[in-house]
């Protein structure tokens, strides 16, 4: 029979469990940021291409802001959801055109990677933000 001690003693293991998996996490998250990010609200657009059997080619673009970027990737608030993982292209004006992947999305917003080499995406970047 468990009583209000044991009880007390589970509640106090999950939540030293807890921290230490968040602290985990945080080391983790830091490791994968190799360039700052930096909050922006820049207009962009994602092109979706897709080629069905008969090799013919169809195209879909989806309007968005970008939130923030860095050199390896960026968050976009779109005005509609995506499930295409790869084989996408963002265009933002201010920027130029980049071929990237889907890393994660959730309802309208998506975590994208460039494919190109960050160092290639940074030269652009400092063109338009100075502290990048």
């Amino acid at each position: 029979m468990i009583i209000g001690k044991d009880i007390h003693q589970m509640l106090n293991e999950l939540e030293r469990s807890r921290e230490k998996d968040e602290t985990k996490d945080a080391d983790n998250y830091r490791e994968n940021r190799n360039f700052r990010r930096s909050r922006v609200v820049w207009e962009a657009k994602v092109k979706i291409y897709f080629n069905d059997v008969t090799l013919r080619s169809e195209m879909r673009e989806v309007q968005g802001v970008v939130r923030d970027i860095s050199a390896n990737g960026a968050r976009l608030e779109l005005t509609q959801p995506i499930s295409e993982r790869a084989g996408l292209e963002l265009i933002i004006p201010k920027l130029g055109t980049f071929s990237c992947d889907t890393v994660w999305n959730s309802d309208c917003q998506i975590g994208i990677r460039f494919n190109e080499p960050p160092e290639v995406i940074f030269r652009h970047l400092v063109r338009v933000l100075p502290n990048a």
